[in-house]
């Protein structure tokens, strides 16, 4: 049985009690608007979705009192935002505290994001030394695949799950050979000089047209272009195209909202049903300069989906999805960009693949689809499969 201890609990809808978010300094009640407010709240913890994941997929484990815990229980604190300035273990209460020190019981950071784990690890190393708290004591799990080789940190592929759970009431499109009139789907909600420059490509000679190809035109005032982890200067004209490019934003491939975007439980059957490729523009391509790799739902949509795809992202983001138990359609679809470490160069040779792949006529790129079959349906089902092993293989690395 896996032991957690919570500061507090609330009540939840069926009179039962829900974990509140450990550390957590905004105060509400569950299923009301304010309970998502955690996420954008200092110190950003938010509600545990573990405890969400472990009730849907049915792994068994229990909450106990302080007095009651011991070296294998843990004190989960679940982040939307790492934040470098706060000082962690000045906000447990002194008991708390005093049980991590004593080694009866552990802190567990769940952290669903890519930020560089070698940075953050280096931030509670400080912090443990500061305390006398022994550095076993502290544990963090990680979305970016960086982590692994850094001690007391733990890899998850967490969008995974969260897309699976909150998608969950919508049905998947699937797999068929009827003609498609468009032959990509490329949606960007949130601007990136990066993606700027990806689908400026597509962009350029008219390619635009013949998918669901969006942009957004919302660019904050602290971005610039030289917040880019691709040399732009390398590619002739690109940085002046991609000028023009996002003059002409927005670009919208349906009458969605950018907030509506981003919400799981959404979904646009045709951008699916409708094209024949998907191209992923991650949430990263240099994965906070960690060389690691960052898979979040932008990917899991065209898996759930039956899309076959391109990722623009971190390095290894295919064998990643291989080691997940995934297929990349290898021998269909040249999977070369993926191996490439150098940012600039894997963004170029990826760029020119779709550009290749887009730029077939509708039989051409219909018969790749056809082609990919048996993976395009492996990978549905397997997103769509019981994830209660990846929760378990999860607790026992943890526990070990």
């Amino acid at each position: 049985m896996y032991k957690f201890y919570i500061d507090r609990t609330s009540k939840n809808a069926a009179g039962g009690t829900k974990p509140y978010p450990n550390l957590a300094t905004h105060r509400a009640q569950p299923y009301t608007a304010e309970w998502r407010q955690f996420s954008i709240t200092w110190p950003y913890s938010e509600p545990v979705m573990l405890f969400e994941y472990m009730d849907y997929w049915g792994v068994d484990y229990k909450l106990v009192k302080l007095d009651d815990t011991d070296n294998n229980t843990f004190y989960p604190i679940a982040l939307s935002f790492f934040d470098f300035s706060v000082n962690w273990f000045k906000l447990f209460s002194a008991d708390v505290l005093k049980r991590v020190q004593e080694q009866k019981l552990r802190v567990l950071f769940y952290y669903s994001e890519g930020d560089n784990p070698e940075r953050i690890n280096n931030h509670l190393t400080d912090q443990c030394d500061q305390y006398n708290i022994p550095r076993e004591q502290v544990l963090f799990v990680s979305a970016n695949s960086a982590c692994r080789d850094i001690p007391y940190f733990f890899h998850i592929v967490d969008d995974e799950m969260l897309y699976n759970f909150r998608n969950r009431k919508i049905l998947p499109v699937q797999y068929h050979e009827h003609y498609r009139s468009k032959k990509f789907t490329a949606l960007v909600r949130m601007h990136k000089y990066w993606r700027a420059n990806t689908m400026t490509r597509i962009w350029e000679h008219g390619d635009n047209q013949q998918g669901y190809f969006s942009y957004s035109n919302e660019i904050t005032a602290n971005e610039t272009e030289d917040d880019n982890p691709i040399e732009v200067d390398n590619f002739d004209n690109l940085r002046n195209l991609t000028r023009l490019f996002l003059k002409e934003t927005p670009f919208k491939a349906d009458n969605l909202s950018i907030a509506e975007h981003n919400i799981h439980t959404r979904s646009v059957e045709e951008h699916f049903r409708n094209s024949y490729l998907n191209i992923i523009l991650e949430s990263h391509m240099d994965v906070d300069q960690s060389y690691g790799s960052f898979l979040t739902e932008k990917t899991f949509k065209p898996i759930k989906n039956a899309q076959p795809f391109i990722i623009f992202g971190g390095p290894s983001s295919l064998r990643l999805l291989r080691r997940l138990g995934y297929k990349t359609f290898e021998g269909i679809i040249d999977n070369s960009y993926d191996d490439i470490v150098n940012t600039t160069h894997r963004w170029e040779v990826a760029i020119n693949l779709t550009l290749s792949l887009i730029n077939l006529n509708n039989k051409e790129l219909r018969a790749l689809y056809v082609q990919c079959r048996e993976d395009i349906q492996h990978n549905q089902q397997l997103f769509l499969s019981n994830k209660r092993d990846r929760l378990l293989t999860l607790l026992e690395d943890i526990h070990e």
